[in-house]
C-alpha cells in the first residue's frame, strides 16, 4: 500500500510538471553567407515582426534564439556590415540594406529560422540586387534609425556616406 501511494505521488508530480510547460515560438536569424577572408558579409542588425537582433551575425552562423509570438508572414530586414570585424572596436561604416524576398511565418511551439543570403533576401548590389530609394528609407529610417543615425544610404549602388561627409560636400 504504502508503495502503491508512492507511486501515484510520483504520477501526480510528474503531471503536474508536464502542465507547467509552456510552449515556446522562436525566431533565429541564419547567416548563410560563407566565411570570406577577404569580404566577409556579417549581418550587423536584423528584424522581423516585432523582433530586433542586435547582436552582429558572422558568416555561417546563426543568432541565439529570440522569444516570439505565433504569426502569419512577415518580411524580415537585415543590415549587412561588408568587411566589417565585429571583434574591431568601432562600428561598421559601410553597410548594406537588405529585405526579404518573401515574408516568414510561425506557428506556435515552433521556431523560425530565417535564412540571409541572396537567394531569399534583395538589396546586396554586389550580388547585382538592390532595392528602391524608397524601400532603402523605409529600412533605414524606421526600422535601423539608429544604425543609421550619421549616414545617408544611396540603394542604386548600397553605399553608405558619412553624413557630415555630405554637408561638407554640398
Amino acid at each position: 500500500m504504502i508503495r502503491s501511494a508512492a507511486a501515484c505521488a510520483l504520477s501526480v508530480v510528474t503531471l503536474g510538471a508536464g502542465c507547467d510547460a509552456r510552449p515556446q515560438t522562436l525566431v533565429v536569424i541564419d547567416n548563410k553567407y560563407p566565411p570570406s577572408a577577404a569580404n566577409p558579409l556579417v549581418i550587423y542588425r536584423a528584424y522581423w515582426q516585432a523582433v530586433p537582433f542586435e547582436n552582429p551575425i558572422p558568416p555561417d552562423a546563426s543568432s541565439d534564439a529570440h522569444s516570439t509570438v505565433p504569426c502569419s508572414a512577415n518580411t524580415a530586414y537585415v543590415v549587412l556590415a561588408p568587411g566589417w570585424d565585429p571583434d574591431a572596436s568601432g562600428s561598421p561604416t559601410s553597410l548594406v540594406v537588405m529585405q526579404s524576398n518573401r515574408g516568414f511565418d510561425v506557428h506556435l511551439d515552433d521556431t523560425l529560422h530565417i535564412p540571409v543570403d541572396d537567394t531569399t533576401f534583395i538589396g546586396n548590389c554586389a550580388a547585382g540586387s538592390s532595392l528602391s530609394q524608397t524601400q532603402a528609407d523605409f529600412i533605414t529610417q524606421l526600422i535601423f534609425p539608429d544604425a543609421f543615425a550619421s549616414f545617408r544610404y544611396n540603394a542604386m549602388n548600397c553605399a553608405t556616406t558619412a553624413i557630415a561627409d555630405d554637408a561638407g560636400a554640398q
